[in-house]
């Protein structure tokens, strides 16, 4: 049991961990707008004996929106859990500085319970003005706290980590 759940996470980060490049753009077929998006990067990772704890992140810019899309991967983790319209995140930039985040899109967490455990996967959306943007693209990150329904999930991105969200800024922004 253990040692599937295991395998599953090492599955998962040797598949995440790609270079982080632009998503062919997707037209809407209604309204017609374009969607360009930046892969999914994995900023932080706590695999321990039977549980892991994923954040991933990425970039999309829809309609000249740009919006910073979090999903939480969890591993016998907190199962049921929401982030709400009225859960603050908080970004933490290696300068002290915080930048506060409302999620505009989210809801309930996605659970797959197996014979072995349970795995849930969250995504939450914000919406970015200019001056979110611009801080998001000019620090890097040392910690985020997203609030949920269930209590805080907290994440200390280390190393290479800090810059990837800036980064994925800058691939977006040229588009």
């Amino acid at each position: 049991m253990k040692k599937a759940i295991l395998i599953t996470s090492f599955a998962a980060l040797s598949f995440s961990a790609s270079a982080q490049k632009l998503e062919k753009p997707k037209i809407d077929k209604i309204k017609g707008d374009t969607t360009w998006s930046t892969s999914e990067e994995r900023l932080y990772t706590h695999i321990g004996f039977g549980s892991s704890d994923i954040l991933y992140q990425k970039i999309e810019k829809i309609a000249g929106v740009y919006t910073l899309v979090f999903k939480i991967d969890r591993n016998n983790g907190t199962n049921f859990y929401g982030v709400r319209a009225e859960d603050i995140t908080n970004i933490k930039f290696s300068d002290s500085s915080v930048l506060n985040l409302q999620p505009t899109v989210s809801g309930p967490s996605d659970v797959n319970l197996h014979s072995n455990g349970h795995r849930s996967i969250g995504l939450v959306f914000y919406a970015l003005n200019q001056e979110q943007l611009v801080k998001l693209s000019t620090k890097a990150i040392s910690f985020i706290r997203i609030s949920s329904d269930k209590g805080d999930f907290d994440y200390e991105i280390k190393g290479k980590n800090s810059e990837l969200i800036k980064n994925s800024i800058e691939l977006i922004t040229k588009k």
